[in-house]
């Protein structure tokens, strides 16, 4: 069978001879290539309802996977398509996915007959879309759910929670705004309760916001009912995260923390981000060597890792008795600024690493310039910190090298 070389939807191409999402401009936008399969499945058959059976057995011949699989999939079409894409890929709930758009590729454009058809065809389209609203504004309503507004609303949230940067609340509380409504009308949307949970988990993350236990169970609460739906890997992901850097330890659960990483990585091995926070849930429950290998995987996929992978990887050295590793990691982010202030531990990490690699004066010059914006800190303190999580012998690396940075006991 020929198949065109591109498919049009929308202001996006499917460029298959490329294997690849442009946008308007010509831009790629990245897709893995399960998700890209997908989304070439949903081009095939544009305008048409395609079950999830069939997407399943086009993506995955041969192979069992979860709903779970296909549902991850379609949260990365969803985010490479952002804002202006959120009209384009339709959920009918219990049945598939619809891909919305123009019928075309890029060999050309219709033949003459084929336009007068397209013609007709345009004007009775809109008579049958006129006469479908008045039916759908006629009809009893009680329950009845928009699927396509309510994950038009989650991509607007998400892209609003994406930076996570603490100067922005308002967009925190933006988001918190819409994905409140789409629960609401909606107590199903996995994706909407994942992102729910991640406000309240930024606002324990952010001190300046003042968030504190009853948000960080409202958090938990809401993850966990993402998980419950079958919200794919990004929920497993951030209840990983949260029982591991929990600021109370009581809430703190490393064990449950490296089984829902685990989960997100069988879910979504191909995502940096679940093998980053696996990681570090490795490397804080004593499996240091292991989470070195899968930190190395993690950077290995990305060609631009974001900063908080590169402190992961400190963190998995360090404790797998590579300090000069660790410092080499750790080292441009805090050139850049990125500890200068630290109010956590990965600015500790850095000074420990120097240390333990017998590098004492610059690992002292951390500890002293830290120490100006937090002077009550101690090496006891960094203790209390990791109350419950760190195995005791990879707290015992980290304090020791404090104490030789010459941090107070």
């Amino acid at each position: 069978m020929d198949y065109p070389r591109s498919i049009h939807f929308g202001d996006f191409v499917l460029n298959r001879r490329r294997g690849c999402l442009q946008d308007g401009a010509g831009m790629e936008r990245l897709l893995r290539p399960k998700s890209y399969r997908v989304l070439e499945v949903l081009a095939e058959r544009r305008g048409q309802l395609v079950s999830k059976d069939d997407l399943v057995q086009a993506t995955w011949p041969d192979v069992f996977v979860s709903d779970d699989s296909l549902a991850q999939c379609v949260s990365d079409i969803r985010r490479a398509l952002g804002p202006e894409g959120t009209n384009l890929l339709r959920t009918v709930p219990r049945r598939g996915y619809l891909l919305v758009g123009q019928d075309s590729d890029a060999e050309g454009s219709a033949p003459a007959g084929r336009k007068h058809w397209m013609v007709w065809a345009s004007g009775l389209s809109a008579a049958l879309i006129v006469a479908m609203t008045i039916l759908w504004w006629t009809q009893p309503r009680d329950g009845l759910v928009a699927p396509d507004l309510a994950d038009q609303a989650v991509v607007k949230a998400d892209a609003l929670l994406e930076a996570r940067d603490w100067r922005r609340r308002g967009d925190n509380e933006q988001a918190r705004e819409l994905l409140e409504a789409v629960v609401a009308e909606d107590a199903g949307h996995a994706g909407a309760w994942s992102s729910l949970g991640l406000t309240y988990w930024l606002e324990v993350q952010h001190l300046a916001w003042g968030g504190g236990r009853r948000e960080m169970g409202r958090a938990l609460e809401m993850v966990e009912r993402a998980v419950a739906l079958g919200g794919g890997a990004r929920p497993h992901r951030l209840l990983a995260e949260m029982r591991l850097l929990s600021p109370f330890p009581e809430m703190r659960s490393p064990v449950d923390a490296l089984a829902n990483a685990r989960a997100a990585v069988t879910i979504d091995p191909e995502d940096a981000d679940n093998l980053a926070v696996l990681a570090q849930a490795l490397a804080l429950t004593g499996r240091s060597d292991e989470a070195v290998l899968t930190i190395q995987q993690a950077l290995r996929l990305s060609t631009k890792p974001p900063e908080w992978h590169r402190q992961v990887a400190g963190l998995s050295y360090l404790l797998a008795g590579e300090p000069a590793r660790a410092a080499e990691e750790l080292g441009p982010l805090y050139g850049a600024g990125t500890f200068a202030h630290a109010r956590w531990w990965p600015g500790w990490l850095f000074a420990a690493s120097l240390a333990h690699a017998g590098r004492l004066e610059e690992a002292a010059r951390v500890v002293t310039a830290a120490l100006g914006h937090r002077p009550e800190q101690t090496v006891a303190g960094v203790a209390q910190s990791f109350d419950g999580l760190a195995d005791e012998s990879g707290l015992a690396i980290l304090l020791e090298g404090l104490r030789l940075a010459g941090m107070p006991g």
